[in-house]
């Protein structure tokens, strides 16, 4: 098996064709033949399996936040999947940790993802958080406003020397 990290702007057409595949097997939901949701991401992981199919994703945007009076450098995961022939082998475990050690060479600050099933990531040392967030709502292909309200399953992994705090959570941006 292969872990790779790619940023975007260099991912093939074909790429784009396979992550689709993947996110609509994992995702039934999903936006048919995207291989994003609402913006694209700023880098990807991506898992090979031996023969080359695509079997794990994650898209990851890298930003600033704002975390009740401080600043953050986050790396922002959305779209975290395992082909459903690989999952509970430990290939998601192998992905986070793929991609926390890019964090901390980078000096990210925390890693931060909206998880409706919280188990997984509290395993992996994610912290559940409740706070009251404020972003730039997408709908569709277009920008409606600005949010405010409390997002279920926010979950946070610190990797600096700062901790998450309480209060207002700016996402300076879409959520992801």
């Amino acid at each position: 098996m292969l872990i790779t990290h790619h940023p975007e702007y260099l991912l093939s057409a074909n790429q784009h064709t396979e992550i689709a595949a993947l996110l609509q097997i994992c995702f039934p939901q999903y936006p048919s033949g995207r291989s994003h949701f609402r913006q694209i991401p700023h880098f990807r992981i991506l898992a090979h399996d031996d023969s080359g199919s695509l079997i794990g994703h994650i898209a990851i945007e890298h930003r600033m936040i704002h975390n009740a009076g401080q600043t953050l450098r986050i790396f922002g995961l959305a779209d975290v999947c395992i082909h459903p022939d690989h999952q509970n082998k430990g290939l998601g475990t192998r992905l986070l940790n793929f991609l926390e050690n890019l964090a901390r060479e980078a000096q990210i600050e925390a890693i931060l993802l909206i998880a409706p099933e919280p188990e997984f990531y509290l395993k992996n040392d994610f912290l559940a958080v409740e706070n009251d967030c404020k972003w730039l709502f997408l709908q569709g292909d277009q920008t409606l406003g600005v949010l405010n309200r409390k997002v279920g399953g926010l979950m946070v992994k610190m990797l600096g020397e700062k901790s998450w705090r309480s209060g207002q959570l700016d996402l300076l941006g879409h959520i992801f």
